[in-house]
């Protein structure tokens, strides 16, 4: 497509504000949503965006569902992470995205309606290696890896329950951009972060 929609330009705009960590190649993905009457867009290369011709843009909805974060569980490596990681994963990215979206003038719910968007989010390609103490006592990564989240987000009209767009990015920190370099959970965070923000900025006027 060489006309993007205005739902596009929107979404490239949180794409450009959500890849301030390394995007990377998404490389064979499957997507988790169904993309039925969209179409693929690769004006945002690496990541992927599928778009339903003449959506409309984010900031015509006054409304946001920010569902409960879905986790792939058949991901290698979310067999390396605990319970309690994934959950403060999985609330840490949903707080921060309604905190934007607050801040953006708009209302967070839980009810579908008119004007409304569900934002759902799905997170695979999970690597965020703990910190160990060294023979000193300090934390140090156990690898030389930073961290590293594949992120797909559906926007659904919630009225008519259909999905608008579908967005898939995978981030790689860097590491000399880490306050905190002996922890890749910082660079998983930093991740969401920049998604949120992206979004906060996309649903403005």
């Amino acid at each position: 497509m060489k006309n993007l929609t205005k739902a596009a330009l929107f979404l490239s705009l949180l794409i450009v504000a959500a890849c301030g960590s390394t995007s990377q190649k998404v490389g064979d993905y499957e997507l988790s949503n169904d993309a039925s009457g969209l179409v693929a867009d690769d004006s945002i290369a690496p990541a992927l965006l599928f778009v339903r011709p003449n959506a409309p843009d984010l900031s015509t909805f006054d409304r946001f569902i920010v569902d409960p974060v879905s986790v792939r569980y058949d991901d290698p490596g979310v067999e390396k992470l605990s319970d309690s990681d994934l959950a403060r994963m999985q609330n840490y990215f949903r707080d921060q995205v309604t905190s934007e979206l607050r801040a953006a003038g708009k209302e967070v719910t839980t009810e579908p309606g008119e004007n409304t968007m569900r934002i759902s989010f799905t997170l695979s390609g999970i690597k965020a290696p703990s910190a160990v103490p060294n023979a000193a006592g300090v934390l140090v990564a156990t690898s030389f890896s930073v961290g590293e989240v594949t992120i797909e987000a559906a926007f659904s009209d919630a009225e008519l329950d259909e999905i608008n767009a579908i967005v898939v990015d995978r981030s790689r920190g860097a590491r000399f951009m880490n306050a905190t370099p002996w922890s890749t959970w910082a660079d998983v965070e930093s991740s969401f972060d920049y998604w949120a923000r992206g979004i906060g900025a996309a649903v403005k006027p």
